[in-house]
């Protein structure tokens, strides 16, 4: 069977969990083409995703797709997918994020196949503007309708886009999502990236994410400026880049934290600079079920985050600490006690190092992905799915 993944953001978490579960799949099974546009990526320095498919020997058709809403762009997007569909003879398309979703969606209707969509985070839950939200929930409702599976990634996505009616609820399932174990140089020396880093003798404090609105950096920086005031020698870094680069500069220098701040862009080593933190922070406002929280827990790093969609079915108050959404004072205050806590630091990464090996593997991901695509390919397009309980698969 020929499987037709549809991928618009080739940045980030998405870049990541889409390269994993291709590499993962079995292609005896499912032969994995992937849809892509055209190295968006560069933008944010990233490698070429193209690039790391072709490595893979994962065939790659490259189709302009842009993130905003551009209508004759997307209706040239839309008609190339439904062409490639056609001529690579594609018997399921899985399309991974919102925008993808909804083309890929559309077009596997038009050619005549199945679907299954992947959110990786619900666009509209990060939306301010109530008519913007209402706006993405309903483009997010119609694709629904025409598609045949919807995969959450943790229990509260699911959850979320159950009350949130995004396809009939009978069509939408939750398989979390899985990593491969994160591997260092053979030379990687901890204290060396440290001293690059800027650490002193204080903590070092750090995310791995983009620069964007939904990572919130501005929180991430008021908590550097609320730790500060109770820990003078910690010292912050954040890896990543994105379009909120200059302002989160500017934040910096606004708070009085610039001189402890570091903004490293984009980091091919981001895994090394994360395995040399004291604490990983992640502030965003939602998320699909983060996996560049599974990749702290897999390399011993302790975590404090914001308790947001995603975020809280992965830490659960067990593997790391969850302080209240948009408190940069509880982030600080759960920083120091963890940092102060070496028997609470142990268990956290005794529990998150456990359930990364045996819950959240790219196999197992895999796996639960191959057997949706199964039961799929059983029906017509056009007819009501079987019902799928949660945590079947």
């Amino acid at each position: 069977m020929r499987i037709l993944f549809v991928v618009e953001s080739t940045t980030a978490g998405v870049r990541t969990q889409v390269f994993t579960l291709a590499s993962a799949i079995d292609q005896r099974r499912y032969a994995v083409t992937v849809a892509c546009p055209p190295e968006r990526a560069q933008s944010y320095g990233d490698r070429c995703f193209v690039g790391d498919l072709e490595r893979a020997r994962i065939p790659v058709v490259q189709v302009p797709m842009s993130r905003s809403i551009r209508p004759a762009d997307d209706a040239r997007a839309l008609a190339a997918l439904v062409q490639i569909i056609r001529r690579e003879q594609i018997d399921l398309v899985h399309a991974h994020s919102s925008k993808a979703g909804f083309l890929g969606r559309v077009a596997a209707r038009v050619a005549g196949v199945p679907s299954v969509y992947t959110p990786h985070g619900l666009y509209f839950l990060g939306l301010r503007s109530p008519l913007k939200r209402r706006f993405f929930l309903l483009l997010e409702q119609l694709a629904g309708r025409l598609g045949d599976r919807v995969i959450a990634v943790s229990p509260g996505e699911y959850a979320h886009a159950q009350r949130a009616h995004i396809a009939p609820a009978e069509r939408i399932v939750c398989i979390e999502n899985g990593i491969r174990q994160p591997q260092l140089p053979a030379d990687y020396r901890r204290a060396a990236m440290r001293a690059s880093l800027g650490a002193g003798h204080g903590p070092l404090i750090g995310t791995v994410a983009r620069m964007s609105a939904q990572k919130d950096p501005r929180l991430f920086l008021e908590a550097a400026r609320d730790l500060l005031g109770a820990v003078p020698a910690a010292r912050f870094v954040w890896c990543g880049s994105g379009d909120l680069q200059p302002q989160a500069e500017a934040w910096a220098n606004e708070l009085g934290v610039a001189h402890a701040v570091r903004f490293l862009g984009h980091r091919e080593d981001a895994l090394a600079v994360m395995a040399a933190l004291d604490c990983f922070w992640l502030t965003s406002a939602y998320e699909g079920l983060p996996t560049v929280l599974m990749e702290a827990m897999a390399l011993g790093v302790p975590i404090v985050a914001s308790d947001a969609v995603g975020t809280r079915d992965l830490l659960r108050g067990q593997a790391g600490l969850l302080a209240p959404a948009q408190r940069p004072d509880a982030i600080a205050s759960a920083t120091q006690m963890l940092l102060a806590r070496a028997d609470r630091r142990a268990a956290m990464l005794r529990t998150g190092g456990a359930w990364v090996r045996e819950r959240w593997s790219a196999e197992r991901m895999a796996g639960a992905t191959m057997a949706l695509y199964d039961q799929v390919l059983k029906i017509r397009p056009q007819a009501l799915p079987d019902t799928i309980a949660y945590g079947a698969l």
